[in-house]
C-alpha cells in the first residue's frame, strides 16, 4: 500500500506540481550535458527520482496555486529585467514554458470532462472510472513527455510540445482509444450501413443490384460449334442457298434484290 500511495502521489506531482516538472527538465538537461545521450533511459529515470525526492514534503496543490498566481508577476519582472526585444520575448516564453505542462493538463482535463461524463452515462460507474484512469494516464504521459522533450530539445516550448505529443501518443497506444473515439466510430459505421441499405432499397437502383451483389447471370450459350458456323457461312455465300438477298424478306419487299441482279 505504501508503494501504491507513493506512485499516486508522484503521479499527482507530475501532473500538478510545476516544481516537480521543472526539476525533471533541469536534471535531464544537466546530465545530458555531461553524458550526452549515453544511458538516456537511466538519466530520465534518475531525473524523476530526484524530482520526487525534491518535492516529497511539498504539497503539490500549494505549488500549483503558487505557480498560477505568480505567472503574471514573473512575466512582468522577466520582461523588465531583459534587455532588447529578443531577450524580453525569450524571457516571457521561458516563464510560459515552465508552466506549460500545468496549463496543458488543466486545458486537457477540461476537454476530457465531456468524454468522462459520457462514459459514466453510457457504461455506468465501472466504465466511467476506467475512462477516468485512461484519461489520467494519457495526461501523465503527455506531461512527462513535455518535461523530457524540453530537456532534450532546448528550444522554448518546441521541445516540450513535441515531447508532449509523443508521450500522449505512446500512452494512447497502451490504454487504447477513448470512449468518445469508440462512440464516434460506432456512429460512423451505423451511418455507413444506413447509406448502403438506402442504396439497395432505392427502386432506381434495382436494375444494378445483381451486379453490385455479385449475382451470377446465366447468358444464352451458342448451340453450334465454330466448324458448323463456318460451314453454314460458306454455304450461304457460295450459292448453296442461292442469292443471300433472295432469302432476305426486307430485300425482297424493297426490291433491293432486283437491283442486285441489274448490277
Amino acid at each position: 500500500m505504501v508503494g501504491i500511495s507513493r506512485i499516486l502521489k508522484a503521479g499527482g506531482r507530475l501532473l500538478f506540481d510545476p516544481k516537480f516538472q521543472d526539476t525533471v527538465t533541469t536534471s535531464i538537461a544537466a546530465s545530458k550535458k555531461t553524458l550526452g545521450y549515453k544511458n538516456l533511459h537511466k538519466q530520465i529515470g534518475d531525473a524523476f527520482v530526484k524530482a520526487d525526492k525534491a518535492t516529497v514534503n511539498t504539497p503539490f496543490f500549494s505549488n500549483m496555486k503558487t505557480s498560477l498566481t505568480s505567472l503574471g508577476p514573473d512575466i512582468k519582472n522577466s520582461w523588465q529585467a531583459a534587455k532588447g526585444i529578443g531577450a524580453k520575448s525569450k524571457a516571457v516564453v521561458g516563464q510560459l514554458g515552465k508552466r506549460m505542462p500545468l496549463l496543458g493538463v488543466l486545458l486537457t482535463a477540461a476537454i476530457e470532462l465531456p468524454n468522462i461524463f459520457s462514459a459514466f452515462k453510457d457504461e455506468g460507474l465501472v466504465g466511467g472510472v476506467l475512462e477516468t484512469g485512461k484519461s489520467t494516464v494519457r495526461l501523465a504521459g503527455a506531461t512527462a513527455g513535455f518535461a523530457i522533450g524540453q530537456a532534450l530539445i532546448p528550444i522554448p516550448l518546441v521541445g516540450g510540445l513535441i515531447g508532449g505529443f509523443v508521450g500522449d501518443w505512446v500512452m494512447s497506444k497502451i490504454v487504447g482509444k477513448s470512449h468518445s473515439e469508440k462512440k464516434a466510430e460506432a456512429q460512423a459505421e451505423i451511418e455507413q450501413q444506413s447509406q448502403i441499405s438506402q442504396q439497395f432499397n432505392n427502386p432506381y437502383l434495382q436494375g444494378v443490384q445483381p451486379f453490385q451483389q455479385g449475382t451470377n447471370i446465366n447468358y444464352a450459350q451458342p448451340t453450334m460449334t465454330p466448324q458448323q458456323l463456318m460451314s453454314l457461312n460458306q454455304m450461304l455465300y457460295s450459292g448453296g442457298f442461292g442469292n443471300p438477298m433472295d432469302q432476305d424478306f426486307m430485300a425482297m419487299t424493297s426490291g433491293i434484290n432486283k437491283l442486285n441482279y441489274m448490277c
